[in-house]
């Protein structure tokens, strides 16, 4: 973002445009202005700079704002030069060269410097006086990218509205939303409106809208329409700005940061579930769910087999924001599961579907319920409308065959298929088991018996149904026997 006072704008036709830059002239001069006055005063450079301005006074300062903030400034003297100050004026005006000389002699004494050390001193920690020690620099193209940028965040800061539609980031979006605090409603697309809009204008609110900016752009699609007050020949006026990602202008990809967790209690349940190894995808703030006007990000998703069940902790408490967390919940279009903090001042039957509540942290055993509960419903549909299993090969994996008769692997598990046992994750037919049987003998040793197994792409698993066992000393396997 840029001071509003470098805006470059155009007005016409009830529309305003940010002047945009493709040309990478001025850029290209400015950078290599910065690389060579690196360890010089800031003021040089800013006498060097004034020689680009000319017409394009704005511009250069808008572009020179950026790379102002990937430099680092050092004091130009080791006296620190609010503290000479305090002590010069500390002493009262002067108003002759002698007053100044002895004013100087005592510095000269309390400091313990030459008197040319301490005037250098005096404003060495104003910034034109500061020396550039560093400077980040980055090419011209980019530059520009953030130019154009920052250009349109900044028009963005006298907005009273904003309409976007995107394909793709929609959780991004919808969480910097949420961590803004703006408002929205769901229509045709998504309208985020303010203060501007229903009191009073509010800077701090454009430029919410001014940091959500980047997230939009970073998705696949994008188009947005914002409503600008603005003033023409000093009239207050409402021009339209509108910008989608077909436009020419060149734009950086977004890289605002996103926390990850907003609680320790989400933190701590997303990492024992992973630990369990269910065979349960879960996703933190998998999609956005429509719910009337708004949308809801649940907290968490479950994937499995097509399957998909959503849960959202409410741990947050005031009135107000249970009140709409309810209401925003019971329009949800989606299954979700609810863990409502048990301090909350709330009930079951204040919700729709399923609801556990939690002290310190989520009870995993409902969780695991619910998911068992929808896996054996999915199990029992899938068994009534699955015709009779069709098997060629002497050896099928159960993950490929689900595929094809896409059902998940579990209920192939539950299902008979004449002439064929299923084993492990394979499904393997009897009379091809029995034809590897014979290749092992009684006894024999269980490096061999495994080795036979491998060439068959079978597992160990395999022995049991041909009738063998394993005979272990300590923790190692020696041989393969007949089970008697």
């Amino acid at each position: 973002m840029l001071p509003r006072d470098l805006l470059v704008v155009r007005k016409r036709k009830g529309k305003i445009i940010p002047r945009y830059l493709s040309d990478t002239t001025i850029a290209e001069e400015l950078i290599q202005i910065f690389k060579q006055y690196k360890g010089e005063k800031y003021k040089k450079l800013l006498e060097k700079r004034e020689e680009l301005e000319g017409d394009n006074f704005k511009v250069v300062r808008g572009l020179s704002t950026l790379l102002e903030r990937r430099c680092s400034f050092v004091d130009s003297s080791e006296l620190p030069g609010k503290e000479v100050r305090s002590f010069l004026f500390e002493r009262g005006f002067v108003t002759t060269l002698k007053e100044r000389d002895k004013l100087l002699d005592e510095a000269f004494q309390f400091f313990q410097v030459s008197k040319s050390k301490v005037e250098e001193a005096m404003f060495s920690d104003l910034w034109e006086e500061q020396i550039l020690s560093e400077f980040n620099s980055l090419n011209p193209d980019e530059l520009i990218r953030r130019y154009n940028l920052s250009l349109t965040q900044t028009l963005l800061f006298d907005a009273l509205g904003l309409n976007f539609k995107v394909e793709g980031n929609y959780q991004h979006i919808f969480r910097q939303i949420k961590y803004l605090g703006l408002m929205y409603e769901i229509d045709d697309g998504v309208k985020v409106t303010g203060p501007g809009s229903l009191f009073k204008k509010n800077r701090k609110y454009g430029t919410s809208l001014a940091k959500l900016l980047p997230v939009i752009m970073n998705a696949e699609k994008w188009q947005i329409h914002a409503i600008i007050e603005t003033t023409i020949g000093g009239e207050p006026r409402i021009l339209d700005f509108d910008l989608d990602s077909k436009s020419k202008v060149s734009f950086p990809a977004s890289t605002e940061p996103i926390a990850h967790f907003d609680s320790k209690v989400e933190q701590q349940f997303y990492r024992d579930f992973k630990a369990l190894n269910l065979g349960w995808e879960i996703v933190r703030e998998p999609d956005v769910v429509k719910a009337g006007n708004y949308v809801v990000i649940p907290d968490f998703g479950f994937y499995k087999d097509g399957m998909k069940h959503y849960l959202e902790i409410v741990g947050f408490w005031t009135p107000e924001y249970l009140k709409k967390k309810i209401s925003k919940l019971k329009e949800a279009e989606a299954t979700i599961t609810v863990a409502v903090n048990e301090n909350l001042n709330c009930k079951k039957e204040d919700f729709l579907g399923d609801v556990i509540f939690y002290n310190n942290k989520i009870p995993m055993m409902d969780i695991i319920r619910i998911l068992r509960e929808m896996e054996e419903k999915q199990i029992d549909k899938e068994l009534g409308t699955l015709g009779e299993v069709n098997i060629s090969q002497d050896l099928v994996s159960i993950q490929d065959m689900a595929k094809e008769l896409h059902v998940s692997p579990k209920t192939l598990t539950k299902i008979e298929i004449p002439n064929y046992y299923v084993i492990g994750e394979q499904i393997v037919s009897k009379i091809f088991l029995e034809k590897v049987k014979r290749e092992i003998r009684p006894h024999q040793d269980y490096q061999k018996v495994e080795e036979i197994l491998q060439n068959h792409n079978l597992t160990t698993l395999a022995l049991d149904y041909m009738g063998y066992k394993v005979i272990w000393e300590g923790l190692n396997p020696t041989k393969v026997v007949e089970k008697m």
